[in-house]
């Protein structure tokens, strides 16, 4: 069982080994937002009680598979195939199943849904390679570990999640003004994005009642990393023109 201050602690820990990983190697980066992808997939289905796990697994952990090869070896423009071809999966998934297909509808958003979240995380690896990007990924991987850490602090859930914005704008703040190529506002506003989605994620899937078991609790702990890696990228295109 996982409450979730052990979530908090798993997404702070995770975050701070992407901030780790961004900082020396891009390649290592992109086999830590692998295996993130893979321990998501892993807990997706049973965390939103989908009527079936296994297809779903294998959907997600495909589709994050497929986005990161696209982004490493040809551009972040194919994300968008990989997400096309992932609904397509997803609506293939359904046409095997032999249960009868219990709430079908449920299920295709489902893992479309969670086909999204490993697409987004192949931002964290789209960034053009150079100190800029490197800074970014360390700026918005310690905004995370930051607003996740304040989630884990006892409290309304109104003020806990009010307590991880401010942290994550915090920690965009600090590392703003300690990695210079990145600059205060920018780091600033990274760091907002970060406290507010981590901190909604938070209080969203501490509601559902697999958050307390392992796989979906480590689903939920990564979720807030993997779909950061959009809005890193985004930001590090903005500062690069």
């Amino acid at each position: 069982m996982m409450g979730a201050s052990t979530r908090a602690a798993v997404t702070a820990l995770g975050a701070a080994a992407v901030a780790v990983a961004g900082y020396f190697s891009r390649d290592l980066l992109t086999a830590l937002v692998l295996v993130l992808a893979v321990v998501f997939a892993a807990g997706w289905p049973r965390l939103l009680d989908l009527p079936t796990f296994g297809g779903p697994r294998v959907v997600i952990g495909l589709a994050a598979v497929a986005a990161l090869a696209a982004v490493r070896v040809l551009s972040v423009g194919t994300l968008a195939v990989v997400m096309g071809i992932a609904v397509v999966a997803a609506f293939v998934h359904q046409m095997l199943r032999r249960d009868g297909r219990p709430r079908l509808v449920e299920s295709v958003s489902g893992v479309v849904a969670g086909a999204v979240v490993v697409v987004s995380a192949a931002g964290w690896v789209a960034a053009d390679t150079g100190p800029l990007a490197a800074s970014l990924v360390v700026t918005g991987a310690a905004a995370i570990a930051a607003a996740a850490s304040a989630t884990a602090v006892p409290g309304r859930p109104e003020l806990v999640a009010s307590l991880s914005t401010v942290a994550g704008g915090a920690a965009g703040l600090v590392a703003g003004l300690l990695l210079g190529v990145v600059g205060v506002v920018p780091g600033v506003l990274v760091g907002l994005a970060a406290g507010i989605l981590t901190a909604a994620l938070h209080v969203l899937f501490g509601r559902f009642p697999a958050s307390s078991r392992v796989r979906p609790a480590l689903s939920a702990a990564v979720l807030p990393l993997l779909v950061a890696g959009v809005p890193v990228y985004l930001v590090s295109r903005l500062l690069a023109v």
